[in-house]
């Protein structure tokens, strides 16, 4: 790749014709643009033109992008562009992004390269951008861009989208509710659950002793729920029905409290295959907190083993408004 610079009142077609503009001259010819004989004359008028001769094996910025955003592109998301040399990867569904970080960092040490992401384990909507790519030269050679491809394809996908499921979902309520407080839990219940796409099996509201929490766990079991999302019980308390009564339902308590702020009085078993997520209030539902970190990986995976809340850590002071992001919910 050879750079020209050229004087306008001097040029011919032939000077021009398959050169890439370096600086943009207004409409029509902006920076990245293939010279053809049609942009003689208005180039003509400029007193100077800067100009790079592409060499064999040289990509224009337009397909380097585009062969980038296909290198990293993987199952969920869908590539557009590219606009002024840069493509974007869009979510195709409601789900969980999921991002190699070690492999964007190795791309963006290759020369011009540029890959950027959000963060790794983001809720997005369909439609949203969750990734883009470009280079920095109007082109780029091709063995530069040829190894990017390589090592993405050694890590793929670089970048994914886990589509959130369906899953049955029972919410068991412990405390007692005025009819006002009744009405506000149960819209903050279906919208949030309703976003991930759950098939909200009911709410149940149940005294808080250990008969009607264990069988508040059985129904759970009978009634095949994948999820249980218990509201009432204290994080905290060692001997709160909601813990004595899930180990005695044959269930597991793996993890009390979250990594993140603003938090919730947080914790997380299991039933059989199904998760089991508390939250000490029911106000925990109705605004955002560490359980709206932790929803979307349960909605995506439904397994209990795929959650990590250690993981939650980086990034996780969201009050600051510079780690993570709580889900689109409206």
């Amino acid at each position: 790749m050879r750079a020209l610079r050229l004087r306008g009142a001097e040029l011919t077609a032939g000077a021009i014709s398959g050169r890439v503009l370096t600086h943009d001259l207004g409409p029509g010819l902006r920076k990245g643009t293939v010279l053809s004989q049609e942009h003689l004359e208005p180039l003509r008028a400029v007193p100077e033109v800067h100009v790079v001769e592409l060499d064999e094996g040289d990509v224009h910025e337009d397909e380097a992008a585009r062969r980038l955003g296909r290198a990293i592109a993987g199952p969920g998301t869908r590539l557009e562009g590219p606009v002024q040399s840069q493509v974007r990867l869009v979510a195709e569904g409601r789900g969980l992004v999921r991002v190699e970080r070690e492999a964007v960092e190795a791309l963006n040490q290759l020369p011009a390269v540029g890959v950027f992401t959000l963060v790794d384990g983001q809720a997005v909507n369909a439609g949203e951008e969750v990734a883009g790519a470009k280079v920095t030269p109007v082109a780029i050679a091709g063995s530069v861009l040829e190894e990017a491809e390589r090592m993405a394809a050694q890590a793929a996908p670089v970048l994914r989208l886990d589509v959130f499921r369906p899953l049955k979902t029972l919410v068991v309520v412990t405390e007692r509710l005025k009819p006002k407080a009744r009405i506000l839990f149960a819209q903050a219940v279906t919208r949030k659950l309703g976003w991930y796409g759950a098939e909200l099996i009911g709410v149940r509201e149940v005294p808080r002793s250990g008969d009607a929490v264990r069988e508040a766990y059985e129904g759970a079991r009978r009634e095949g729920a994948e999820v249980v999302l218990f509201a009432g019980a204290s994080s905290i308390d060692p001997l709160d029905a909601a813990y004595s009564e899930l180990e005695a339902a044959g269930g597991e308590l793996l993890r009390q409290g979250a990594p993140a702020h603003p938090g919730s009085m947080l914790w997380l078993g299991r039933l059989d295959e199904a998760v089991v997520l508390g939250v000490a209030s029911c106000a925990g539902f109705g605004k955002s907190t560490a359980l709206d970190l932790v929803l979307p990986f349960v909605f995506a995976y439904g397994q209990a083993a795929e959650l990590d809340f250690r993981r939650l850590g980086y990034g996780g002071l969201v009050e600051s408004g510079a780690g993570r992001r709580f889900p689109p919910y409206q």
